[in-house]
C-alpha cells in the first residue's frame, strides 16, 4: 500500500472530522464528569471516546448535509467533500462508523448518557442544521446542543441530571456559545448570506452586533457570580481569582471589540472568549476536586 496515499487519506479524515472542535466538545463533557469530584476511572475513557466519536460523526454528517453550500463559501469550500477529496457516500460510511462507536461507548456508562448523545445528534442535524437557512435564531437550538455534553459527563459519573451544579455549567455553556456564534457572523456573515444561510448581519450592522456580543459576554460573566444560587462554595482565594478572571475578561473583550482598529480584532475576541470558557472549566473542576464529595 502506498504510504503517501495512506497519509493523504488520513489527513482528509482529520480535516473531515474537525478534530479541534470535537475535542472542545469532549472537554466540555469531561468537565461535567470531574465537576462531580469523582476520581478518574474507566467511565472517563468511555465518556471521552463516546463523546469524541459522536462529535466527529455529527460534524461529518453536518458537512454531508451542507456540502453544496460549503462549496459556495471561501471559508468552507476547501473542506474535503466540496473539494472533491472524499465522496458523500464514503463520508456517510465514516459517519455511520463514528456514530456507532460513540453510541456503544456511551451506553457502557448507562442509558442516560447514551440517550443524551443520541438526542443531541437529532437536535443538531435535524433541527439546528435545517433551521440555519431560515433564521439567524438557529443559534438558540445550536447553543442548546452545546450545553448537553456537560450533562453527559455528569450522568456518566452516576449523578442526577437535575443537580444544580451541572445545571450551572450547562447554562454557562449555553450563554457562552451565543457571542461565539455572533463573532463568526461578524467575520463571515456575507459569506453565509451568499451561501443561503440566514445571518444576523442582515438585521444589524457590525457596530450593533459588536454591542450585542459585548453585553452578552458581560451577562455570561455576571452569570458566573450567581454561583451561590446553585449551591457552589469557593474558598476566599478561589473566589478572588474568579472575580479577577471575570473583570479581566470583560476589559480585554471590550478592548478587542472596540479599542483596537485592525483586521485581527474579531479573531482576538474569538480566541479570548474560547480561552475564557476553557479557564472557567478548569477552575470549576479544580474547585470540585478540593471540595467534599457530592451525594448521589
Amino acid at each position: 500500500m502506498d504510504i503517501n496515499k495512506c497519509k493523504q487519506k488520513f489527513e482528509v479524515l482529520i480535516r473531515l472530522t474537525r478534530i479541534r472542535l470535537s475535542l472542545m466538545v469532549t472537554i466540555s463533557a469531561i468537565t461535567g464528569y470531574f465537576l462531580t469530584g469523582s476520581n478518574p476511572g474507566i467511565a472517563v475513557l468511555y465518556l471521552f471516546g463516546g463523546v469524541f466519536f459522536l462529535a466527529t460523526g455529527t460534524t461529518v454528517l453536518n458537512q454531508i448535509q451542507e456540502s453544496k453550500r460549503d462549496g459556495l463559501m471561501p471559508r468552507t469550500n476547501h473542506r474535503p467533500i466540496p473539494a472533491g477529496e472524499i465522496s458523500r457516500l464514503s463520508a456517510s460510511v465514516v459517519t455511520l462508523v463514528l456514530l456507532s462507536l460513540g453510541t456503544l461507548l456511551l451506553s457502557l456508562n448507562g442509558w442516560i448518557p447514551m440517550a443524551l448523545g443520541l438526542s443531541n445528534i437529532a437536535f443538531y442535524n435535524l433541527i439546528y442544521t435545517p433551521l440555519k437557512t431560515r433564521s439567524w435564531l438557529a443559534i438558540i437550538p445550536g447553543a442548546v446542543v452545546g450545553a448537553v455534553p456537560p450533562l453527559m459527563g455528569w450522568t456518566s459519573a452516576g449523578y442526577s441530571i437535575l443537580h444544580p451544579h451541572v445545571m450551572f455549567i450547562a447554562i454557562f455553556v449555553f450563554l457562552w456559545q451565543i457571542p461565539h456564534f455572533w463573532l463568526l457572523m461578524i467575520k463571515y456573515g456575507k459569506e453565509y448570506e451568499m451561501a443561503g444561510f440566514s445571518s444576523i448581519s442582515k438585521t444589524l450592522n457590525e457596530g450593533q452586533i459588536k454591542l450585542v456580543v459585548f453585553y452578552w459576554g458581560v451577562i455570561t460573566s455576571m452569570f458566573l457570580m450567581l454561583f451561590p444560587l446553585f449551591g457552589f462554595n469557593f474558598r476566599p482565594v478561589l473566589l478572588t481569582l474568579l472575580i479577577a478572571l471575570n473583570i479581566g475578561f470583560i476589559l480585554l473583550f471590550h478592548r478587542f471589540l472596540f479599542g483596537e482598529k485592525n483586521a485581527q480584532t474579531i479573531h482576538k475576541a474569538f480566541i479570548l472568549i474560547n480561552t475564557y470558557a476553557l479557564v472557567v472549566f478548569l477552575f470549576l473542576v479544580f474547585n470540585a476536586m478540593i471540595s467534599p464529595q457530592l451525594t448521589l
